[in-house]
């Protein structure tokens, strides 16, 4: 037996979910031999060990208007009268001691009395934490002496740098070099008569060793 969520929907669209069961035990379900008083568990709530339900009636798909699917009707411990789907009750598990499931609710049980538990404690610990009486939010206000120190430091560094902000423009001579004119010329300067003819001897030096020809040798 399993207890899943499923869609709530009213007129196409989702409302929430609810719980119900699938998979259910053949001795969990409740069949038309089941008495009208017999204790049951509504899948809303399975985890709550405190409260009893009993069965009314089983009500077939389509004996009932409001019911076209059918469904049952339980009486909680209060006397109050609650419908519920098909899917959604089964026999308690303490009537036939069905140990799998009784020992599947304890679990949760647990588990959630350890998160009320969480809870308690972090409610306790927040409620012992000391409270901002003056309802201020923020930084508290400085002390007097402080204030009046730096008060005092804000004037002088005003004084000394006459009102102006950031930092001060520098005084000292910087050195340029003096830029060479190139007679409105762009890129390299041209080579000089020697550097020409030294040029020109490497490159007669090559082409007499090539014969003239460009590119590596053929292999012989």
């Amino acid at each position: 037996m399993k207890l899943i969520e499923k869609d709530f929907v009213v007129g196409g669209s989702k409302c929430g979910t609810f719980y119900a069961y699938t998979d259910v035990e053949p001795e969990l379900e409740i069949t038309p031999d089941t008495p009208s008083i017999t204790r049951v568990l509504p899948a809303p709530y399975f985890y709550e060990k405190r409260l009893f339900f009993h069965l009314i009636k089983r009500i077939e798909p389509g004996q009932k208007s409001d019911f076209p699917h059918g469904g049952y009707e339980v009486r909680d411990e209060g006397g109050a009268l609650r419908s519920f789907d098909l899917d959604q009750v089964i026999i308690h598990p303490q009537v036939i001691k069905h140990k799998k499931t009784l020992d599947k609710m304890a679990r949760r049980a647990e588990k959630e009395q350890k998160k009320r538990e969480r809870q308690w404690k972090k409610a306790a610990r927040d409620a012992a934490k000391p409270k901002n009486k003056t309802g201020k939010r923020g930084r508290p206000a400085l002390d007097p002496a402080i204030k009046a120190a730096r008060e005092a430091e804000m004037i002088a560094r005003s004084q000394r740098s006459g009102g102006k902000r950031g930092r001060p423009k520098s005084t000292e001579v910087k050195e340029v070099s003096a830029l060479k004119p190139s007679g409105g010329r762009r890129g390299r300067p041209a080579l000089t008569p020697e550097a020409r003819a030294a040029k020109a001897q490497a490159k007669a030096i090559v082409r007499a060793r090539s014969g003239g020809k460009r590119g590596r040798p053929k292999r012989s």
